[in-house]
């Protein structure tokens, strides 16, 4: 059973900084994984665990610096790390991330059964590349998923939960799933885990090597593109009260009910 977990490297919402094209400049500052992939990391490790024969393999894309992401998650038990990584696929949007990774998926991990995502990565939030990726894929898809209960190389059983309804599904393999809540099991590396992994030797793919075409990747293939970017502003006005404090409070709440 083959399982491809997508992973992303977020940066650091203390360390956001921007290109002049507007996008995040995703070499300059500190990043970090994605909340949301290492849970859909960690169901991979509980399929892992369950069954014989599994082998989990990590892609990512994004620049060098995301080897360390890639590195974490072998440490965590993935068999296999990839980097989708050149200076053409810079920019993209959901739509090219999308088509970069199912370019990836198709042509190096072509025997899978599930792919696991996040629903959402936290310096975007749209989750849109999940279910993108499973359109260009031709597979099922399932996203909100809170729990995985029984996946195996035939069938996978998650529940799915949508403001207040849960819904059950069983879907076929291949699937793709989208998980928005922590696995009950967590997997911490050790330090013997940390040595191993640096010893594991991640593919490093460009766009040359996937055959696609500069117009079609990064910013010149994006049909979306961010317009503008900044960081709001919360102002406070504030009273200082030196006598009468109750009066005062009562008679500002008043005048706020007006």
């Amino acid at each position: 059973m083959n399982i491809v977990v997508c992973i992303k490297q977020v940066p650091d919402v203390d360390d956001i900084k921007w290109t002049k094209e507007n996008n995040l400049d995703r070499a300059n500052m500190l990043s970090r994984l994605n909340q949301n992939d290492e849970w859909a990391l960690d169901y991979a490790m509980k399929i892992k665990k369950q069954f014989k024969d599994v082998k989990v393999t990590v892609i990512s894309m994004g620049p060098m610096q995301a080897m360390e992401a890639i590195k974490y998650a072998i440490a965590k038990g993935a068999d296999r790390g990839i980097l989708l990584s050149d200076k053409l696929f810079s920019g993209s949007d959901t739509y090219v991330t999308a088509k970069i990774l199912a370019c990836a998926i198709s042509k190096v991990v072509k025997d899978f059964d599930i792919i696991l995502t996040g629903q959402i990565a936290s310096d975007g939030d749209t989750a849109q590349t999940p279910v993108s990726l499973a359109q260009m894929l031709d597979i099922i898809d399932v996203t909100n998923v809170v729990e995985i209960y029984n996946a195996d190389k035939n069938t996978a059983i998650v529940s799915q939960k949508i403001n207040d309804v849960i819904n059950m599904f069983e879907v076929s393999t291949p699937c793709l799933i989208a998980v928005k809540k922590p696995c009950k099991e967590i997997f911490k590396p050790k330090i013997d885990d940390y040595i191993r992994a640096q010893d594991i030797v991640v593919d490093v793919i460009d766009a040359e090597k996937l055959n696609l075409k500069k117009e079609d990747i990064g910013i010149l293939g994006s049909p979306t593109m961010v317009y503008r970017a900044f960081k709001p502003e919360f102002l406070k006005n504030t009273i200082e009260i030196n006598t009468d404090i109750s009066k005062k409070i009562v008679e500002l709440m008043l005048k706020v009910n007006e």
